[in-house]
């Protein structure tokens, strides 16, 4: 046989290879490649055999590493990165197939060989190129990391996941920047020269055969543009013009040669690109297209074995790699966590954030590397670029020979089940438009009613299928500017089917069909939350409960259709996030700003959209209203804390520091007390406070103290409360600060406690019993909470104290008298009695409760525990019933006191939370308890 000819012709017997020579034979028998590789590299071969494959992995590596340093010319460059490859491709393929390593080492190995084979050529080029031009460089560091031009490695390549005998997908761009050339007229030329050389000394076939086969045409529109541009023209192209496809091209991407800093901050820079701000399911129906176009193209069979496309067909690699990559799309700009070049990372990634199961992960990594492998030994064979089964199962036998298996038929059977597994959970993706067959046949065309249609529309549970009829064939018609678009139409028709489902299980499906016919009215666009909704059923059902019971949420859906994002996420039906996941969330999303503009409508993009998470949880049920408060007010916290460093930053960079001064915002009201609603605005000051001495800032511009903290607190609340493109923050309140609206924005500390002690109004202090300090330099907010606990525990008037309390309440009631018991917060007996008891026991028994700056329910507590008041509870569990009332109606309603607007929806829902029977039977309770509420107050103060 040939390999032992092979063997014999050796003058210097290779003792490793006679004592191997039966484990080999079957392989180079069907492995002609490896055989051709082992016969020419036979002393080395034998020499490897002696070593733990991945020191000899190492050894070539490093050999490829130091090639540019090697006095050679370009022939003998080309020859020894040739004669290196062919022995890291024999080595990696004899040590996968025997087990010693895995088809995972394999993509890595030769992923990792092509990283240093492009950086040895591209150092050669450089070198050489430069010193023609007479460009001096640092001989500490390579000539290719001193270049400007960066080398990336997009697809399997960028991912560290190579196959067999693949070709190499990279992108080259010049950093102008960075250029020791950028000043030369012909920088473009010279670039693009060097690139083109790189290539041919990567793919150009010769007698050692050839190190890569380099495909330079994911490049920026690669018809009409040079192998190599400009960073900034690369950049250009895809904030104006890049696709679908290119995003996912560009996820796998890193730096892998020449200048990798240059890289690094090129896709920094791409990062918005390709990692969008949104949920991005109008995605799904390009992908599919694309995996459409492919099959189309290559002609893909189906699932049978023989002839089978183990990398583009059904079932394949291809499908494992979109199952991935959509989702990484779809959410990796929400959840960094899926930012992940492998695919076995990302599936990781995706499991770990419940965008599926951890048994789906761990099945479907198990069949990648499975498919992997047999492409492997597909191209292993002659090492050709293909990914196709043989036609014959006697064909088939050299793979299978390669591979752990006893014979064809078993591998047949084990690659079968493999592409069912894969096809199915693919499809889960990927959902059928022919999901929901009894529905897929409606007609909603024609003059007249088609009767069967009609018939299917009664039978699931429309009471006048004929105006559903009409409805669907008004957006049909493109009736709305929602679905005046082909491409909305389009998605609308495919998700009909389902929607109709979903709206059929609603109370009333009628009713429920109206309400999704007014928001598609008054929606301004509807391809992407059509697409949304085709792809998430659940979703689906979740906003026709919004549009029944909560119709400010789904106004709040019409003004920024992304704001549903959140509801996508696995995590919002899985788990109630803490004050820690929303703080988490806030800095993956806001931490990656590129400016202060951006910054500012990130956070209003964050703030909206949580604001909606967190009412949708309570309209859910996975959210009581006490918990919904905290979060809203932690929300706030962390929005302010973040708006406010920002603002800080920026207005620091004009007008500089005061020095030695600290800053702090003292939080008043519903924020201060961790009580918000959805509709709360923010009610804060800024206090300051500088050292003697410390008169004006230390900026360009220099500004007094005074003014500087003023002007800072006017940036502030035009940044939290000023329209951008993305709405507003919240609104806020600064009402609080001394003197009132005559009084400056921003108060010095000596200046807070002179007002306070001396000029303040009792209102003023019943605010400060629960005021908070919510951001602080250094100590000033143990110096701000020293201060206001002096205060509130000084001694009183009693008399007065009472006398002012009652005339606030009675002028409150007389300026702002009650629409009805559901008025919660101004209702005689309302939460505004409840408050001004705890607010009254704070000032009135201070040092007796010691209870300072705390929520009304801790006052009551403490009121109780010092024999002060009796039954708390009562009132405990009547500010608890306020609260779910205020936060329902805040969360579901635009004007939260008009009980004729509310629809049968919203009372179910609210009926629900509270756990009465009907809406009459709550009014009467509210009544009841304002009517004892209003008692106590009248009791207590006094």
């Amino acid at each position: 046989m040939a390999w032992e000819g092979a063997l014999s012709s050796i003058e210097v017997p290779l003792e490793n290879l006679q004592n191997c020579k039966d484990n080999l034979r079957p392989i180079f028998a069907a492995a002609p490649y490896l055989f051709d590789c082992a016969h020419t590299h036979l002393s080395w071969f034998d020499s490897a055999l002696t070593r733990p494959v991945g020191d000899t992995i190492a050894s070539i590596l490093s050999e490829t590493e130091g090639a540019a340093s090697l006095d050679l010319d370009e022939l003998g460059l080309r020859a020894h990165l040739r004669q290196l490859k062919a022995k890291m491709a024999l080595i990696s393929a004899v040590a996968e197939i025997v087990g010693a390593s895995t088809a995972k080492d394999t993509t890595e190995w030769l992923a990792l060989f092509a990283d240093k084979s492009l950086d040895a050529a591209l150092d050669f080029l450089v070198t050489n190129r430069f010193a023609e031009l007479g460009v001096e460089l640092d001989p500490a560091f390579s000539a290719a990391r001193q270049s400007g031009l960066t080398v990336l490695a997009l697809g399997k390549h960028g991912g560290l996941e190579l196959n067999y005998s693949s070709d190499i997908d990279v992108v080259t761009f010049y950093d102008l920047t960075r250029s020791p050339i950028a000043d030369n007229p012909r920088v473009g030329r010279i670039y693009e020269k060097l690139v083109r050389d790189l290539a041919a000394i990567m793919q150009e076939r010769d007698e050692n055969g050839y190190v890569f086969r380099t495909d330079l045409r994911l490049r920026p529109d690669p018809g009409s543009t040079p192998v190599a541009i400009s960073t900034g023209a690369a950049l250009a192209y895809y904030e104006s013009r890049g696709q679908n496809w290119e995003r996912a091209a560009w996820i796998k991407a890193r730096p892998c040669a020449g200048d990798i800093e240059a890289g690094e901050l090129f896709l920094k820079e791409l990062a918005p690109f390709i990692w969008r701000k949104h949920l991005d399911f109008a995605t799904i129906g390009d992908i599919k297209t694309i995996k459409r176009q492919i099959n189309t193209a290559k002609n893909v069979a189906g699932r049978t074995v023989l002839g089978h496309n183990v990398k583009l067909g059904s079932g394949g690699i291809r499908e494992i790699e979109f199952f991935a990559q959509v989702q990484q799309l779809i959410a990796g700009g929400r959840d960094p966590l899926l930012r992940t070049r492998a695919t076995c990372d990302t599936l990781n990634a995706l499991a770990a954030t419940n965008w599926i199961s951890a048994d789906v992960a761990h099945g479907l990594i198990d069949r990648y590397w499975f498919l992997r492998s047999v492409e492997n030994r597909v191209q292993m064979l002659n090492d050709e670029q293909t990914h196709v089964l043989p036609d014959t199962d006697q064909q088939l036998e050299p793979i299978v020979a390669l591979l752990p298996f006893d014979d064809v038929e078993t591998f047949k059977t084990a690659y079968r089940e493999c592409l069912d597994a894969v096809v199915e959970h693919y499809g889960d993706l990927f959902i059928d438009d022919e999901e929901d067959g009894e529905l897929d046949n409606l007609v909603f065309t024609g003059s007249d009613d088609d009767p069967s249609t009609w018939t299917k529309l009664s039978e699931i549970g429309f009471q006048d299928p004929s105006e559903a009829i009409r409805t669907i064939k008004r957006w049909h018609y493109g009736g709305y500017a929602a679905t005046r678009a082909d491409k909305a139409r389009q998605t609308l028709t495919a998700l009909i089917p389902s929607l109709l489902r979903n709206i059929s299980n609603a109370r009333n499906a009628d009713e429920a069909l109206r309400h999704f016919d007014f928001f598609i009215s008054k929606l301004p666009a509807g391809v992407q939350l059509f697409a949304l909704l085709h792809s998430n059923q659940r979703l689906q059902q979740v906003l026709i409960d919004f549009m029944a019971a909560a119709p400010r949420m789904t106004d709040a859906i019409l003004r920024r259709v992304h704001i549903v994002d959140g509801l996508i996420d696995p995590a919002f039906y899985d788990e109630v996030p803490s004050a820690q996941t929303i703080d988490t969330r806030a800095q993956e999303f806001l931490g990656e700003a590129r400016s202060y503009e951006d910054l500012i409508d990130r956070a209003r993009i964050f703030g909206q959209e949580q604001i909606f998470l967190i009412s949708a949880g309570l309209v859910a049920g996975t959210l009581n209203a006490e918990a919904a408060a905290k979060q809203y007010s932690a929300l706030a916290e962390i929005l302010l804390n973040w708006v406010f460093e920002a603002v800080r930053q920026e207005f620091e960079r004009k007008y500089g520091q005061v020095p030695g001064a600290q800053v702090a915002l003292l939080a008043f009201g519903k924020m201060a007390s961790r009580e918000m609603n959805a509709q709360s605005d923010l009610d804060f000051i800024l206090i300051y406070d500088a050292p003697e001495g410390s008169d004006a800032s230390d900026g360009e511009k220099q500004l007094a103290t005074s003014h500087y903290f003023i002007r800072l607190t006017q940036r502030l609340v035009a940044a939290i409360s000023a329209p951008t493109a993305e709405g507003v923050l919240y609104e806020t309140d600064m009402r609080l600060r001394p003197s009132g609206n005559a009084g400056p924005l921003a108060t010095s500390l000596r200046g807070f406690s002179r007002y306070q002690r001396e000029d303040a109004w009792t209102w003023e202090h019943m605010a400060l019993s629960r005021a908070r300090v919510v951001l602080a330099d250094g100590d000033l907010d143990a110096r701000i909470n020293n201060e206001i606990a002096s205060i509130l525990s000084s001694p009183r008037d009693r008399q007065k104290l009472v006398t002012d309390v009652r005339e606030m309440r009675q002028r409150l009631l007389e300026e702002r008298p009650p629409k009805s018991v559901w008025d919660i917060k101004l209702a005689n007996g309302g939460l505004i009695d409840l408050e001004f008891i705890a607010q009254f026991g704070q000032l009135a028994h201070g040092q007796k409760i010691a209870a300072p700056q705390v929520p009304p329910i801790e006052v009551f507590q403490a009121l109780e525990k010092a024999k002060l008041i009796e039954d708390a509870a009562r009132l405990i569990e009547t500010h608890a019933l306020y609260n779910t009332v205020l936060q329902l109606t805040a969360a579901c309603q635009n004007e939260t006191v008009k009980v004729d607007n509310w629809g049968d929806g919203f009372v179910e829902l609210l009926t629900r939370t509270t756990n009465f029977p009907s809406l009459d039977m709550l009014q009467d309770e509210l009544a009841q308890r304002q009517e004892n509420s209003a008692l106590r107050f009248d009791q207590f103060v006094k």
